[in-house]
């Protein structure tokens, strides 16, 4: 049994009640990330988080915890938010989201690659400068009692964001959220040797095979 502190559970608890109003998928299928790891039977899962193992995402259910963590950080009021968008193109669709998200907290911190948005001081937009950075997915907040981090990798070579797939987990422990916001601290201050530390270190299992990728894309 994993142990989780008081601030784990708690997180845990108003990210649920974040995340339904996004849920669509009733139903969920494993995959297995390596030909030597078991698919877990419910009677294992149950006494292991389902927060802290690795999942593959579609865009879809990316979305829903991405706004889970959002309106996790809305509702609390203070702490920081960072988000990685790939490209800034990606931004513009949730910019009255995060317009409203820097009022609420002490900072909202932008990675993506490509020109940031003119006018918007409001939000630290922070350009990627590595290409390998480009394919994570990441939204982080911490704050002094609330804790959430999705971190997500590209899994495949998809352009369509309908059709790309992230291999990552989503965490509520304190020290892995810090951990990475010190990384992504680190990188802001154009340390290039943390991404070669992100990817040893950090980097969410790749699946063997791609050939069932498909059925991911599809809502079960």
């Amino acid at each position: 049994m994993i142990c989780r502190t008081s601030e784990e559970k708690q997180s845990d608890r108003r990210f649920q009640c974040c995340l339904k109003p996004y849920l669509k998928v009733k139903k969920h299928r494993a995959m297995r990330t390596s030909k030597k790891c078991r698919t877990a039977k419910c009677t294992q899962a149950k006494s292991i988080p389902a927060a802290d193992i690795n999942h593959l995402f579609n865009h879809e259910a990316m979305l829903a915890v991405s706004h889970a963590i959002e309106d996790l950080a809305h509702e609390t009021a203070e702490g920081e938010l960072i988000s990685t968008f790939q490209h800034f193109d990606n931004f513009l669709h949730q910019e009255d989201r995060y317009r409203e998200l820097s009022r609420r907290l002490d900072a909202v911190r932008v990675w993506a690659e490509g020109e940031p948005p003119a006018q918007m001081d409001e939000i630290d937009f922070v350009p990627i400068f590595h290409p390998e950075l480009t394919r994570y997915w990441v939204v982080l907040f911490d704050s002094p009692e609330v804790h959430a981090i999705l971190f997500c990798k590209q899994a495949n070579q998809a352009d369509d964001s309908p059709r790309k797939v992230f291999s990552g987990y989503y965490s509520f422990n304190p020290f892995v959220v810090r951990s990475l916001r010190r990384r992504f601290e680190l990188l802001s201050c154009g340390i290039s040797g943390v991404v070669s530390q992100f990817e040893r270190y950090f980097s969410p299992q790749m699946p063997d095979s791609l050939n069932d990728f498909d059925t991911l894309l599809t809502t079960a």
